[in-house]
């Protein structure tokens, strides 16, 4: 049949239609950022001048990127007002910009290009909100060093729409594009005891902790609010030496039956109430296990006196977070009033201002509140 092309994948069949497979070498190698700018512009100028207002409709119609939020926006304003009045004084609230750096998500935080929506002026919508506050911690630091011997903390917080690609099911509730509540905390540990990591996360979790102690007088039904603290060098360093396979933990990393430690016969508990009792039966696992019973100690006790009613847990098989976080990390969830459970917000160290500043003695500790989804499975109708 004419004008069908059998190429194994889209861009095989995209070269034959050129006639030429030097197009990709040309687009993607041989022009410089500012000419492959130029030439995309000019191309689509050329198309979008040949558009008719039919073609419009038609596209704004069959584009999921496009369609609107199915929530309220006064919900979500009263939930970003709440949480701003939970916020420590420590953070200074920013407006972000819609796009950021191209490339920035899958440098730092290894997310898969196709996924991040690029644009022809070389830069990329936002993905990721806890991110891009991430890349202003590391222009702030980067001055403030400069002018005083270790600069100061930084803490930054924003309330911002992201988009994504990737595809979803119809019945899993999750859009291309959403609200989430970001914070993003940098400094360097000056102690080596890692007393700058371990308040900053103190900081992120009394926040979310202190929105859901007052979202019940304005309309939200939150119960059973659970903390639980993990640490991904765990799995990251059972897959280096073998004992895990690294494949299926990012095939299953969402498959909630995947129990890798059980599965693997690695000689771990999973979930724990206390960290204290758990011995150390792999001599590479002992400085993890260690420091996560002083984080219990120095983290956990504290916060649990303040929220007494919260539960909290540690989770060592930990799978999620793998390759994003780069150390301790948590999940905080609750139940909604329909009785299921659902998270709600998360977040962990990170070394994407270590990459930025070319420094080890960098921490970053990134963290998100899921307001859209949020108002969707807990307000009370």
């Amino acid at each position: 049949m004419k004008g069908v092309c059998h190429g194994k994948t889209p861009l095989d069949r995209v070269v034959k239609l050129v006639g030429t497979k030097e197009i990709v070498e040309i687009l993607a190698g041989r022009l410089s950022w500012a000419d492959l700018q130029t030439l995309m512009m000019f191309a689509y100028e050329k198309r979008i001048r040949a558009l008719s207002v039919a073609e419009v409709s038609r596209n704004h119609n069959g584009n999921r990127l496009s369609e609107v939020a199915n929530v309220d926006p006064r919900d979500l304003l009263a939930v970003d007002q709440l949480l701003y009045r939970s916020l420590p004084e420590a953070f200074l609230p920013l407006e972000l910009s819609p796009v950021n750096s191209i490339g920035a998500n899958y440098l730092l935080a290894g997310v898969d290009p196709k996924i991040v929506l690029d644009t022809i002026r070389n830069v990329e919508v936002v993905g990721d909100s806890s991110l891009v506050l991430a890349l202003e911690c590391a222009k702030r630091r980067k001055r403030d060093c400069r002018s005083k011997q270790g600069g100061e903390n930084i803490n930054l917080a924003t309330s911002h729409r992201s988009l994504r690609l990737q595809m979803f099911a119809k019945d899993s509730g999750l859009t291309p594009h959403f609200r989430s509540f970001a914070l993003a905390s940098a400094g360097r540990d000056t102690d080596g005891f890692n007393n700058f990591e371990l308040s900053s996360i103190f900081l992120h979790i009394d926040c979310w902790l202190d929105f859901l102690s007052r979202a019940g007088p304005v309309g939200y039904e939150v119960k059973e609010i659970s903390v639980i603290i993990s640490d991904v060098r765990i799995m990251e360093k059972l897959m280096a030496g073998g004992k895990i396979e690294r494949e299926e933990v990012r095939r299953r990393t969402k498959d909630p039956s995947f129990a890798p430690f059980r599965q693997y016969g690695v000689d771990l508990p999973g979930i724990v109430e206390t960290i204290e009792g758990v011995g150390v039966t792999y001599p590479d696992l002992e400085t993890n296990i260690n420091e996560m019973k002083f984080t219990e100690g120095k983290l956990v006790k504290p916060i649990k006196v303040k929220y007494p009613k919260v539960r909290f847990l540690f989770d060592l098989e930990r799978c999620s977070g793998v390759g994003y976080y780069s150390g301790l990390c948590y999940k905080v969830s609750a139940k909604a009033f329909d009785g299921g459970t659902y998270s709600v917000a998360g977040g962990g160290a990170c070394d994407w201002t270590r990459k930025l500043l070319q420094s080890k003695r960098e921490h970053l500790i990134a963290s998100g509140f899921g307001t859209e989804s949020f108002v969707r499975k807990f307000k009370v109708c």
